[in-house]
């Protein structure tokens, strides 16, 4: 089934803005990147599951595919790799950097646009209180979502993150 485009899309919405802000905290980047390349896990899905849970959402992993997981499959997939392809040019070439940096910004124009598919299939009430343990067990759903083991080197990545949201709950209170 493909995307249903025919109704306004809210690019700029709750998750959009927390997943700018949250990629920028210490650690967080890094983390996901090597959960990313090592096991081949969505950086968005990673920080969509701590944003549910900052929200007091538990997951459903049926949220992590849908149609937001065959625009990342058709669509954002295929252009992260054309950009990886264009990077390893420009090693050379350097004059490829302005095609590199736009395919960067198309690539992050396309994980908006997944961004807020992922949004909207989202509950928009807490079902459950907001802590760290949420966001422990919905990153842990999507390793399992993703077939990946929960163990002691994924444990370790996760930490930055875990530790990021800890600090946003913080920041953060309930209303």
């Amino acid at each position: 089934m493909a995307a249903d485009f025919s109704t306004a899309m809210e690019l700029k919405n709750d998750l959009w803005d927390f997943a700018l802000n949250f990629y920028q905290q210490p650690g967080v980047e890094v983390s996901c990147l090597r959960l990313q390349d090592d096991y081949g896990l969505s950086i968005n899905r990673l920080i969509y599951a701590c944003w549910c849970a900052s929200c007091g959402i538990r997951v459903q992993t049926a949220w992590f595919s849908g149609e937001a997981g065959q625009w990342q499959q058709s669509i954002t997939h295929p252009l992260r790799e054309v950009r990886y392809r264009v990077r390893q040019h420009k090693q050379t070439q350097t004059e490829l950097d302005r095609c590199y940096q736009a395919l960067r910004k198309a690539e992050l124009a396309c994980e908006q646009v997944e961004l807020a598919l992922l949004f909207e299939q989202t509950p928009t009430a807490a079902e459950e209180t907001r802590s760290v343990q949420l966001v422990l067990d919905n990153l842990v759903a999507y390793l399992e979502f993703a077939q990946v083991r929960f163990d002691s080197e994924t444990e370790l990545l996760l930490g930055p993150i875990l530790s990021a949201s800890n600090h946003y709950l913080a920041l953060n209170p309930p209303e």
